[in-house]
C-alpha cells in the first residue's frame, strides 16, 4: 500500500489517464485536427529549407558532375593518345615490311656480294647527308664500298669501324662517281646536289642523251661494281655553248627516309 503514496505510482497513474484520454478522443475523432494542425504546421519551413537548400545542392551536384566528366575526358584522351600511337606505328611497322619485301627481293636476284645493313641515323657527325649503318668491318664493309637501295645507288662509305659506318649520301655535293648510260655506254660523271638530288655531268656535248635513260656506275673506281643503277636522266641543264652537257638524274630512292640498305662488296 505504500507503493500508493509514492511518485512513481503517481507518475504511471498520469500516464495512464494520458493514454485513456488520447484513446476516447482518436476514436470519438477529435484528435484528428490537433494532428492535423502538428503534421501541417512545420510545412512552410520545409518549403523554406527546400528553396534555399536546393540550389545549394544543385551546385555541388553539377560541380561533381563536371569534375567526374573533366577526368572521363581525360581518360578518354588518353585512350585516344594510345590508339593514334598504335596506328602511327602499325602504319610505320607496314611501311618498313613493304620496304623489307622490296629489299629481299633485290638480294635473291642480285649479282654482286651484298651485306645488309640498318640505318641507325642520319646527319651524324655534322654531316648533312650522311647515315650511320650498324654493319662494318666485322661484317664485311669497308671505306668505298657503295651503298644501295631497291638496286639502287644510295652513297658510299666514307668510315668504317668494327660494327658500324658511315655512309655519304649520293644527294651531297661531296659525292661524286663515274657514271655512263646503260643503252650507249657514253661515260659521265654524277654528282650530288646539296642534299637537292643527282646531276648527271661531264656529257660530251656532242652526244645524244634521251630522256629517262637509264645510268648505272661504269665501273671504273675498283670499289664501286659497274652496272649498278644509279637513275633516269632528266632535264637538260647546261646550254649548246657550255663544254659539258649537264642534265639532271632522277632516283626513285626516298633518301629523307632510308631504313635499310646494302653495302656491296667489290
Amino acid at each position: 500500500m505504500r507503493f500508493i503514496y509514492t511518485k512513481a505510482f503517481a507518475w504511471f497513474a498520469v500516464g495512464i489517464v494520458i493514454i485513456c484520454a488520447a484513446v476516447f478522443l482518436q476514436v470519438k475523432g477529435w484528435l484528428y485536427p490537433i494532428k492535423t494542425v502538428f503534421l501541417k504546421s512545420p510545412q512552410p519551413v520545409i518549403r523554406i529549407a527546400k528553396a534555399v537548400f536546393s540550389p545549394v545542392r544543385n551546385f555541388f551536384a553539377t560541380i561533381y558532375q563536371l569534375r567526374k566528366i573533366s577526368q572521363e575526358n581525360i581518360q578518354l584522351r588518353g585512350k585516344v593518345a594510345l590508339l593514334e600511337q598504335s596506328l602511327v606505328n602499325f602504319d610505320n611497322q607496314e611501311k618498313e615490311n613493304e620496304t623489307l619485301r622490296k629489299e629481299l627481293g633485290f638480294y635473291k636476284n642480285a649479282q654482286q656480294q651484298l651485306t645488309p645493313c640498318t640505318v641507325l641515323s642520319q646527319n651524324f657527325f655534322g654531316l648533312a647527308e650522311a647515315i650511320v649503318l650498324d654493319c662494318g668491318l666485322n661484317q664485311g664493309v669497308a671505306e668505298g664500298n657503295v651503298v644501295v637501295a631497291s638496286g639502287y645507288l644510295v652513297g658510299k662509305i666514307i668510315y668504317a669501324s668494327k660494327n658500324s659506318s658511315t655512309a655519304l649520301l649520293a644527294v651531297s655535293s661531296q659525292f661524286s662517281t663515274d657514271a655512263k648510260l646503260s643503252k650507249t655506254g657514253i661515260n659521265a660523271i654524277v654528282r650530288g646536289s646539296f642534299g637537292s638530288g643527282l646531276i648527271l655531268d661531264q656529257l660530251p656535248q656532242n652526244a645524244s642523251v634521251d630522256k629517262s635513260s637509264l645510268v648505272v656506275t661504269a665501273g671504273i673506281n675498283d670499289k664501286i661494281p659497274k652496272n649498278i643503277l644509279i637513275g633516269e636522266v632528266g632535264d637538260a641543264i647546261s646550254g649548246p655553248n657550255d663544254l659539258f652537257k649537264k642534265t639532271t638524274l632522277l632516283s626513285p630512292v626516298d633518301f629523307n627516309n632510308l631504313t635499310f640498305v646494302f653495302a656491296v662488296k667489290p
